[in-house]
């Protein structure tokens, strides 16, 4: 059986001269600008972006490529090549500065695009004209219903059970003073007779405590 190739092991990437043919075979091929992120993505990480800045440097220096500084981002490209042009373009039109801001412009463009699509994916999402109409005509008349209950209340409310409510809200709170006062009673002699009893049993004698306080107190 052959040996099963561990997972760890990694592609070989190229460097020195073989990365820089590698970058120029690339450019020449493509015959585009690139940043030296680009030319790593596309060449499938065949080069570490420490390699191909090296190679892309040597290559400028040896005028086997062209580059551009655009801010803090540098622009590579092959050699101007000659190329057999239809007789009705203007070869000016695919010099290496135009070529970037038509690619800069498809950019602007994409992106212009990527806008507009969310702003019609976000009215697509809104109902028609015609079902609007019809969920407004619904909510009204989800209103005139929650309209006539309320109105239908006010008018069946008898001004006596203001008072009514007024007296059971006082006897609530009565109530819970009362509670609170009963059960701090309670802890303190359930504490004052554990303390004196000292039970083996405390679940028989919560049991037992509680019977004695209900009949006291309820």
């Amino acid at each position: 059986m052959a040996p099963k190739k561990k997972s760890n092991d990694r592609a070989i990437q190229a460097k020195g001269s073989e990365a820089e043919q590698l970058i120029e075979d690339y450019l020449v091929s493509q015959y585009k600008p690139f940043s030296v992120n680009d030319i790593v993505q596309n060449l499938h990480n065949k080069v570490t972006k420490t390699t191909a800045t090296k190679a892309l440097e040597n290559l400028v220096n040896e005028k086997r490529i062209v580059s551009k500084t655009f801010g803090k981002i540098i622009i590579y490209s092959c050699n101007e090549q000659d190329t057999a042009l239809p007789s009705n373009i203007d070869p000016s039109q695919f010099d290496f500065e135009t070529v970037l801001q038509l690619r800069n412009d498809l950019i602007e463009l994409e992106r212009d695009k990527s806008t507009a699509k969310d702003a019609l994916d976000s009215v697509t999402k809104e109902p028609e004209n015609e079902d609007l109409l019809t969920i407004i005509e619904n909510e009204e008349n989800e209103l005139k219903k929650i309209e006539s209950k309320l109105q239908s209340l006010q008018d069946d409310w008898d001004p006596a059970n203001d008072e009514i409510v007024k007296r059971i809200m006082s006897e609530d709170t009565l109530l819970q003073k009362e509670i609170t006062k009963r059960s701090k009673i309670c802890k303190n002699l359930i504490a004052t007779i554990k303390d004196s009893v000292c039970p083996k049993n405390m679940n028989e004698f919560l049991v037992c405590i509680l019977n004695i306080f209900r009949d006291l107190f309820f």
